[in-house]
C-alpha cells in the first residue's frame, strides 16, 4: 500500500489506466493524456488472468506481479498542473479474473501482501459474482463489455455489495473500439443498473492507447446510455471513485474508526 493520502473531495478520476509492463513509455503517455484531459487521480492497473488460462507450471507458482512503478510525468503535464494549481496522485491497482474457485487464492494472496492500493476482480460466473459481492474483501467489481454478462446481477446480491462499500466498474474504451462491444457493454450495464439504481458505479477508461481516452465530463455523460439519473452522472468519475479509494484504506484499518494521515504541501509525485 502506498503512502499517498486519500484525495480531497472534488477530484476527477480514471481508476483504470492499463499498465504495459513491456512498454512503460506507453503507460506514461496515457498518464500524461489523463492529466491534460483534466484528471487528477489515476490508478495504474495490472491485470491477472484466471488460473484456468495458465499453464500447470505457472499454476504451481501462483506468482503475483509486482505493482507498477511510479510514473514520471513530462514537462507539459507538470506545467499544466502548476498553472491550474492541481496535484496529481497515482495509485496501484490489481484486477484478478475469476473463472474458477482456484482464483480466489490469488485474491487472498494480494490481500496478505498488501502491495496494491486497490483490489478489483472480474467475475465470470454467477457463483463467483455472488462471492465477490458478499464475501471477498475487495474494492471494485468489474463488468466486462466484451461478452454477454454470464450471470444475472440479482438485486439482493448487488445491494449486498453496495452495503459493503464495493463499487462496480465499467470501462468505456471497448465501446469506442468496437460496435459489438458497445452494444454488449450498454446491455450489461443496464442489467446492473436495474439492481443498483445507478449507485456505486465507476466509469474508467481501460484504454490500450491514449487515443481511446476521453475527458471526464464526456465520460460522465455516457451514463445516460445506461439509464442513470442525471444528478448521478458526475459521481461516476468523482465521488464513487473516491469512495473506492477510501474503501481500500479501510481494509487495512479494520472499521477505520480513526485514520490519521500526514498532510504535506506537495501531495503529488510528478
Amino acid at each position: 500500500m502506498s503512502s499517498i493520502p486519500i484525495p480531497p473531495h472534488g477530484k476527477l478520476y480514471d481508476l483504470n489506466i492499463q499498465y504495459e509492463s513491456n512498454c512503460l513509455m506507453e503507460t506514461t503517455s496515457k498518464a500524461n493524456m489523463a492529466v491534460r484531459l483534466g484528471y487528477e487521480v489515476v490508478a495504474i492497473n495490472q491485470n491477472v488472468s484466471s488460473v484456468a488460462k495458465e499453464t500447470k507450471a505457472k499454476r504451481m507458482k501462483l506468482m503475483l506481479p509486482e505493482p507498477p512503478p511510479l510514473l514520471h510525468l513530462d514537462a507539459e503535464s507538470k506545467s499544466y498542473l502548476k498553472i491550474n494549481k492541481k496535484n496529481f496522485q497515482q495509485y496501484s491497482r490489481i484486477t484478478i479474473e475469476l473463472c474458477e474457485l482456484g482464483d480466489l487464492h490469488k485474491v487472498r494472496d494480494v490481500l496478505s501482501t498488501g502491495l496494491y492500493d486497490i483490489i478489483a476482480v472480474l467475475p465470470r460466473t454467477d457463483r463467483l459474482f455472488h462471492s465477490a459481492c458478499t464475501e471477498l474483501h475487495i474494492d471494485i467489481i468489474c463488468i466486462d463489455g466484451s461478452e454477454k454478462l454470464p450471470y444475472l446481477p440479482k438485486h439482493a446480491t448487488v445491494q449486498a455489495a453496495i452495503s459493503r462499500g464495493i463499487n462496480f466498474e465499467v470501462c468505456y474504451a471497448p465501446m469506442i473500439r468496437d460496435t459489438t462491444m458497445r452494444r454488449l457493454t450498454i446491455n450489461n450495464v443496464q442489467r446492473l443498473v436495474e439492481s443498483s439504481k445507478g449507485k456505486n458505479l465507476i466509469l474508467s477508461s481501460g484504454a490500450l492507447h491514449q487515443m481511446e481516452m476521453r475527458g471526464p465530463y464526456d465520460v460522465a455523460n455516457l451514463s445516460t446510455l445506461f439509464g442513470i439519473k442525471e444528478n448521478l452522472h458526475i459521481h461516476c468519475v468523482s465521488n464513487n471513485c473516491r469512495s473506492a479509494i477510501v474503501h481500500s484504506f479501510t481494509r487495512k484499518t479494520a472499521k477505520c474508526a480513526v485514520y490519521v494521515q500526514q498532510l504535506n504541501e506537495t501531495i503529488a509525485t510528478i
